[in-house]
């Protein structure tokens, strides 16, 4: 499991992967099954943001909880064993088909990887190969069957292409969730609802905005969104204060509660380092 001196541990705490949330869970509800799974067996249009902040904390534990990450993991599985019907082409699913299990998991792990190469840094080629072969030890933590798997970072590119042009459907789901994140719900429960209201409708649409800039562009196509050569360079120079101003941020803000526990816990930071408790 990926712990200390890992790329996941350096990376996958950073609270800048909330920028990739949208997209993530975009193309997972675009996936049938796994659309279908969260319509029928989930509240999530009722309280979406209760269920991001349950969720995200819990797939972070399984690198965060280190050294007993294959517990949370374990926790996950069985939380999705019930988790099975018809989706709306009429087919079956289930939660634990590799089919599926392994596209939500394709989802998170790229979004963890745009993080970096578009707010942080270029990654290397070793470092990408070094970063999914890791998350394919999170993967197999779970216990759900790896015949999908593309075994290495070339043959996850062309699964990823592929599922995108070949699979991704605007399910009832997916359209919700567009619907949702232009316009978001009336509260949030981490924001003091006087501020919230205040802040809701003038950062709606550029927080769209900066999600679309990170779809894959048969994505884009499907949800119908245009994105022009000056979105991409506006995109760009944002990406790039993001990366500038980054290291400014304090330590608290700059890494989720999950990850700074993990941090103080193992008495090691994110790169590595010995640490005290912060």
């Amino acid at each position: 499991m990926p712990g200390p001196g890992t790329l996941h541990w350096r990376w996958a705490g950073e609270v800048r992967g909330y920028l990739l949330l949208v997209k993530a869970g975009l193309l997972q509800l675009m996936h049938p099954g796994l659309g279908a799974g969260v319509a029928q067996h989930s509240a999530f249009f009722d309280e979406p943001w209760e269920r991001v902040l349950r969720s995200v904390p819990e797939i972070q534990g399984v690198t965060f909880d280190w050294p007993r990450g294959a517990e949370t993991a374990r926790r996950i599985r069985e939380y999705h064993h019930h988790i099975t019907g018809v989706d709306d082409r009429g087919r079956r699913y289930h939660a634990l088909d590799p089919e599926v299990f392994f596209w939500a998991h394709a989802t998170i792990f790229d979004a963890l990887y745009q993080m970096i190469e578009l707010f942080d840094h270029p990654m290397s080629e070793a470092e990408k190969e070094r970063l999914y072969a890791e998350s394919l030890q999170v993967y197999r933590s779970y216990g759900v069957s790896d015949r999908v798997v593309p075994p290495d970072w070339s043959g996850f590119l062309a699964y990823f292409d592929r599922m995108c042009r070949e699979e991704l459907v605007l399910t009832p789901a997916a359209r919700g969730l567009v619907e949702f994140a232009k316009e978001p719900p009336a509260t949030f429960p981490l924001v003091p609802a006087p501020l919230y209201r205040l802040l809701r409708g003038p950062t709606a649409r550029p927080l769209w905005w900066l999600s679309v800039g990170t779809l894959p562009e048969p994505v884009r196509e499907i949800v119908g969104e245009h994105w022009t050569d000056r979105d991409e360079r506006r995109h760009r120079m944002l990406r790039r204060a993001v990366s500038a101003c980054w290291p400014l941020v304090p330590y608290r803000l700059r890494y989720t509660r999950r990850a700074r526990q993990g941090y103080a816990r193992a008495g090691v930071g994110p790169t590595g380092v010995a640490t005290s408790r912060r």
